[in-house]
């Protein structure tokens, strides 16, 4: 489950716009796993790119079929496709939704070696501002529920059941021993804006070794 950001908090600050997800070179066959509205799909087509993409929601995969993008359902963690197939692979704050630890190791598998991923997350800082400050008691819930969801997660390798399992947020040390174990070189993380020094958005480009 997705929560809405409040429109009244600023987190624009915390949000990288100067990353590009879609900087591949024109020909490239590169993979959106969760693609939402196509904008990254539509920016890898003006770079003559053959885009493909992937959702879980079958609103999202019939509206961006009816707007002409190649698209399909599909989950993070069961992609259909053989390995080594893409060149490239962007995936957008969809990591937090998943069996983290599987979905990287399915990310890694799709592409060839030498292919480039780009990446993005959900810190700990993210579910922090939401338990801290947020003044909807829901809201400060969820960031409670997330941040035990997810240490349940590092020590036992599962989610909690049903609603309270559905969401984690990432931590740099487990992300790299993902890397590690299925292949991705950490080729840089971007800067952006911290929350009482823990990361709201972490953002990474990896190389398929």
């Amino acid at each position: 489950m997705t929560v809405a950001l409040p429109a009244t908090s600023d987190w624009a600050r915390y949000i990288a716009d100067d990353f590009s997800f879609a900087d591949y070179p024109p020909g490239a066959r590169v993979l959106d796993v969760g693609f939402g509205g196509g904008e990254q799909m539509r920016h890898l087509l003006s770079r003559a790119c053959r885009s493909i993409g992937v959702d879980v929601d079958p609103q999202l995969v019939a509206d961006g079929r009816r707007a002409g993008l190649s698209v399909c359902r599909a989950v993070a963690e069961r992609l259909p496709f053989r390995t080594g197939t893409f060149d490239g692979v962007i995936c957008k704050v969809v990591i937090p939704y998943t069996d983290e630890a599987v979905a990287v190791a399915e990310l890694a598998r799709i592409v060839r070696s030498g292919a480039t991923a780009r990446v993005s997350y959900h810190g700990l800082g993210y579910k922090l501002r939401y338990l801290l400050t947020d003044r909807d008691w829901r809201r400060r819930v969820y960031g409670a529920r997330v941040i035990i969801n997810t240490c349940w997660y590092v020590v036992t390798g599962k989610r909690l059941p049903g609603f309270w399992g559905d969401t984690l947020y990432q931590s740099e040390r487990r992300l790299r021993k993902y890397y590690a174990r299925s292949g991705f070189e950490l080729v840089s993380t971007h800067p952006a804006a911290r929350f009482l020094g823990a990361p709201v958005f972490i953002y990474h480009t990896l190389r398929r070794r």
